[in-house]
């Protein structure tokens, strides 16, 4: 099996292919799409896609507080038929929400309390200003420093590694398993995904 993936940032893309790796490990990726910002733009022709090509995982974030996935689902579908190959899961909010859903190995790997960590990370307001605050309080400084903007810069958002650090946590250490019991979005996901197996 080939399937295509399409994410909205370079996290979304290593959190995908965790996925894939772990619940569809026959699968082979096709091809990968990162899109920057919205998938919006690109659903018709991952439709078109999804019907001649076979499976593609389309992964984006609610983003908004108080909306619902089904509903985003439903406003990047509305214009077509929507093929069964396309399958569009929603992460609530952030990718990020579904990193912090693994408690134990995020605070292990940080090196801050368990309890630090939130055991319902989709009711976060903003997933990732939590994970960095959360990696701001780490003992290991150089996972802070990665993590964590420099506060004297006062504007940046995230540390200067911050992707390219978590990909490694999500990589090595995250567990989806653990994850999905936190993060009712992602246990959709996986099970969807899983689904794919038996097709």
């Amino acid at each position: 099996m080939h399937i295509t993936l399409v994410v909205e940032d370079d996290l979304s893309e290593v959190v995908a292919k965790r996925l894939i790796g772990e619940y569809l490990s026959m699968a082979e990726i096709y091809e990968v799409f990162v899109a920057g910002g919205s998938i919006k733009k690109y659903i018709p022709g991952l439709n078109q896609r999804a019907r001649f090509l076979g499976p593609v995982l389309a992964l984006a974030d609610l983003d908004r507080p108080l909306s619902c996935p089904a509903v985003l689902v439903q406003e990047l579908t509305s214009e077509l038929l929507k093929d069964p190959n396309l399958l569009i899961r929603i992460a609530v909010l952030e990718i990020e929400s579904w990193i912090l859903a693994d408690r134990e190995a995020i605070a292990g790997w940080l090196g801050v309390a368990t309890n630090v960590v939130s055991r319902n990370p989709e009711s976060l307001d903003d997933p990732k200003r939590t994970l960095v605050q959360i990696a701001g309080r780490s003992r290991n400084r150089r996972l802070r420093e990665a993590i964590a903007p420099i506060r004297v810069l006062g504007t940046n958002r995230t540390g200067p590694n911050y992707n390219e650090t978590l990909a490694r946590f999500v990589t090595g250490h995250w567990k989806p398993e653990a994850a999905r019991r936190n993060a009712p979005s992602l246990d959709r996901a996986i099970a969807r995904i899983a689904e794919l197996a038996s097709t």
